[in-house]
């Protein structure tokens, strides 16, 4: 198990083109600086199912962060890559397994108690939905909240043939690795939060309940 992880890299360069510039321009001075805040992570360990190797790699600036995952499920390639905006407010997401593909887009609307999904399979033409919060932070089934009569066209799997393991299974596994508690920055995701904020972290958990997906294992829960 191995940790590799850059936070808050911090480089400034004053009069770097000195010697440089035009006649005339000699006095001239430049200044720049570089802040970032990423992280890396490795995993490895054994599920029901089989053997996964995981790798992850994010980037977390104020409310936004950015993360990609790729990993190996036995013989199975799998990565996923997640930018969530705001906290959470506005989510993009793609899964993939070998060939095939899910992307998502998850976003509040007007009334805080719905949300806005947009999901496509590989090429497919994108499905819009809306998505009762309260009723999936209740019940944690994506296709019983969606609202408008339209949750018999839900489709998160397409052509993907995810692995079997559940979100439960991977928090058991790898979730008091110090590894990880590290690369969470010593925060634990919001799957489980206290009723007056739990809205808050409903596409998290939506995200996190995905067949195939790694995302709750490493969600930054700021709430």
């Amino acid at each position: 198990m191995t940790l590799e992880r850059r936070d808050f890299i911090k480089t400034t360069a004053t009069g770097l083109a000195f010697g440089l510039v035009k006649p005339g321009m000699a006095n001239a001075q430049t200044s720049g600086e570089f802040e970032g805040g990423t992280g890396s992570l490795r995993l490895e360990g054994r599920l029901k199912a089989g053997m996964l190797k995981l790798k992850a790699q994010d980037f977390i600036e104020d409310k936004d962060r950015a993360l990609i995952i790729q990993a190996k499920f036995d013989t199975v390639k799998l990565y996923g890559a997640m930018f969530s905006y705001d906290h959470d407010r506005t989510v993009f997401a793609l899964l993939r397994d070998n060939d095939h593909s899910t992307t998502l887009v998850l976003s509040d609307t007007d009334d805080a108690k719905i949300g806005r999904l947009v999901v496509w399979n590989d090429l497919e033409v994108p499905e819009s939905f809306r998505v009762d919060k309260d009723k999936f932070m209740d019940t944690k089934n994506l296709k019983e909240s969606i609202l408008d009569g339209k949750e018999k066209a839900l489709d998160v799997i397409g052509k993907r043939k995810p692995p079997e393991f559940t979100l439960e299974e991977l928090e058991a596994v790898f979730g008091s690795n110090p590894a990880l508690l590290e690369f969470m920055r010593g925060k634990r995701s919001a799957h489980h939060p206290l009723p007056s904020n739990k809205l808050a972290a409903s596409f998290c958990d939506i995200l996190s309940t995905l067949p195939g997906s790694f995302f709750g294992l490493a969600w930054y829960g700021r709430y």
